[in-house]
């Protein structure tokens, strides 16, 4: 088989490109809430694969076989944010019925996106099935992704020709996939799931509405982030003691307030409004970030990513007539408006918020983002927003 080749990175036939990585448990999530997507517009998404390169921008580490840190080259901010992201992930995987267990090491998922692409040119059903073939094994630490012959054999019980990709494997597609990965790199591409309309692109899953509306034409107001739920969730069997709502400067908390003031208005348990300071979760900066010809190294690269990620976000779920500089001062005026006062007392799980963005803390358990409120709304029993 020849790969026609190269792909562009922000173009597609398809409604929209979807990008993963089989190393990424947020994008094992997006996964179901993508195909029903597609399911409900009646298409079909361009699946390809990205690889991460996380130590470039998180450091790195490596456990034992009962869980211990072996060797690890990661701050104590970057490790507060992996261990957060494991929790969260272990929430919303229960919510779908996945199982997820944190990785002993970081994986080269090259072989299996090099796999991935070879499918595509099969068909989408290929894809889907190797897809399938690969997540739910994974994670649950019972598939080498690294071994030539473990990938040709998952092929194989897909119903593909597993030698015929290895033989295109060795003798073009590793380097395919190593070019169109620099290209994806280069095009903006740095995390995952990634899903690109129109040559927009859109890091995590919580964007799907959005997704959805800018494919249907972009009637109406554009809704804001929401993590996706199982239409099937109903709500909780009991309410949660306390609440907490921590409230720091960042756009995010000044799109909840009102929402979660409204979630709360009939909430017959304690709530608490606290001020909680955050600050956005570093990237790794190795020595020779810029090299000598000024040429910006891969975490260099990720970092500005990141900044433009954000530029964009502000861009499209900001507050009309609100600059960034004025988010602190329009939170105090919205708090007044609602009768809030913030708390200084702040529980030990709110002190170091593991990234920017509104908290809130039901009993023990944390979220961080506005992301959650579909999750909260649950929690709290009150139904969806």
């Amino acid at each position: 088989m020849s790969l026609t080749m190269p792909l562009s990175p922000l173009v597609s036939e398809a409604p929209a490109i979807v990008y993963i990585d089989f190393k990424s448990p947020y994008a094992y999530l997006a996964i179901e809430p993508t195909r029903e997507l597609e399911r409900q517009l009646g298409v079909q998404f361009d699946w390809r694969p990205f690889v991460l390169d996380i130590p470039s921008y998180l450091g790195s580490a490596r456990l034992g076989k009962a869980g211990e840190v072996v060797e690890q080259q990661r701050s104590e901010e970057q490790w507060s944010g992996v261990k957060y992201a494991y929790y969260d992930c272990r929430r919303y995987a229960n919510l779908w019925g996945l199982k997820i267990r944190g990785t002993e090491k970081i994986w080269d998922t090259n072989l299996v996106s090099t796999a991935m692409l070879w499918t595509r040119q099969i068909s989408h059903a290929a894809t889907q099935q190797f897809i399938d073939s690969v997540y739910p094994r994974f994670w649950v630490r019972d598939l080498d992704i690294e071994n030539e012959e473990v990938v040709a054999g998952l092929l194989s019980t897909c119903g593909l020709d597993g030698q015929a990709f290895l033989e295109w494997a060795r003798e073009e597609g590793t380097a395919l996939n190593a070019d169109f990965q620099n290209a994806a790199f280069e095009a903006g591409v740095y995390g995952v799931p990634t899903f690109v309309v129109d040559g927009e692109r859109y890091f995590g899953r919580e964007h799907l509405p959005r997704v959805r509306w800018q494919i249907e034409g972009g009637r109406g107001d554009a809704p804001d982030i929401a993590n996706p739920l199982p239409a099937d969730l109903l709500p909780y069997a009991s309410l949660p003691e306390h609440v907490y709502v921590g409230v720091d400067s960042s756009l995010d908390s000044l799109r909840a307030i009102p929402e979660l003031a409204a979630l709360l208005k009939n909430y017959s348990g304690a709530v608490s409004w606290v001020r909680v300071t955050s600050k956005e979760p570093s990237v790794s900066k190795v020595e020779g970030d810029d090299n000598a010809d000024g040429v910006s190294s891969r975490s260099a690269m990720h970092r500005q990513y990141r900044k433009d990620n954000a530029a964009a976000s502000r861009e499209r779920y900001g507050v009309l007539g609100v600059a960034e500089d004025s988010y602190p001062e329009a939170i105090e005026v919205l708090l007044n408006s609602l009768n809030i006062q913030l708390s200084l007392d702040v529980p030990e799980k709110l002190q170091r918020p593991a990234m920017p963005g509104v908290n809130v803390l039901l009993d023990d358990e944390i979220f961080i983002g506005r992301q959650h409120l579909p999750l909260l709304a649950k929690k709290l029993c009150l139904g969806d927003l």
